[in-house]
């Protein structure tokens, strides 16, 4: 049998020639690596224009998530992750002409394609930032922020502070996104298989990957949370302290 050396060596020569030829790096995932943001812009670069079709089976648990914030006539929200901008016809629908919507993506591919959203709705109420959630200079205040399916970012305490500090006091804060299931639920590695196969082109590790929300617990007191899509994915809310 070759060494696991040799085994090593092998992918790197395949990862390279993939490389050379320009294949996307679509599936490639460090398991407990910090996120790697450079990886993510040639990731969303290769699917922005499929992005919509191939996420649309997650669109009621995108929903659920943001119906957890619960956003009211007036307020700022704050749409952190925000890609082509699927949850901002909800969002705009609860906050009204009167509210300001702010969305973040790094991706130019992603935000371009939200551009175009905004456009076709005419939201005049909304300002798209293109910049990582630890970068984005953020020039108001937020009553809530937002963050769906963004597993890199949940994994970065700088920008989840980033993104409290521009909260008000007592302002709130929702997540949702995957996780794996734990080992002892019945059916637990059929279902994080699948669970694997359908993230692991939008992220760029699995570290943390049983509680994508530790980080957001370390500086959110009594943070609440709740499993769903049977234990394969999370809501969690809270706000920021006082």
């Amino acid at each position: 049998m070759p060494s696991v050396t040799a085994a090593r060596r092998a992918i790197d020569t395949i990862r390279g020639d993939l490389a050379r030829r320009g294949v996307p790096p679509v599936g490639r995932v460090a398991p407990a690596r910090a996120p790697d943001q450079l990886l993510a812009l040639d990731r969303y670069r290769a699917l922005a224009d499929s992005y919509e079709r191939r996420t649309a089976p997650g669109d009621p648990y995108r929903r659920q998530t943001a119906r957890a914030l619960a956003p009211a006539p007036g307020e700022t929200i704050l749409d952190v992750g925000c890609g082509t901008g699927l949850n901002f016809e909800f969002l705009e629908q609860s906050i009204g002409p009167h509210g300001r919507l702010i969305g973040i993506d790094q991706s130019p591919e992603m935000i371009e394609l939200a551009h175009e959203r905004v456009a076709r709705h005419h939201w005049h109420n909304v300002l798209l930032l293109q910049a990582t959630a630890e970068q984005a200079q953020i020039l108001a205040t937020a009553d809530g922020a937002l963050l769906c399916g963004v597993h890199d970012i949940m994994r970065s305490p700088a920008a989840l502070a980033k993104v409290l500090g521009h909260l008000r006091p007592g302002g709130r804060i929702v997540a949702g996104g995957p996780k794996w299931v734990s080992w002892w639920q019945p059916g637990s590695m059929a279902l994080n298989l699948a669970t694997w196969s359908m993230n692991r082109d939008y992220i760029t590790t699995f570290e943390g990957f049983d509680r994508p929300w530790s980080h957001l617990a370390s500086l959110v007191p009594e943070l609440q949370h709740e499993d769903v899509c049977l234990g394969g994915g999370y809501i969690v809310r809270g706000m920021r302290p006082q």
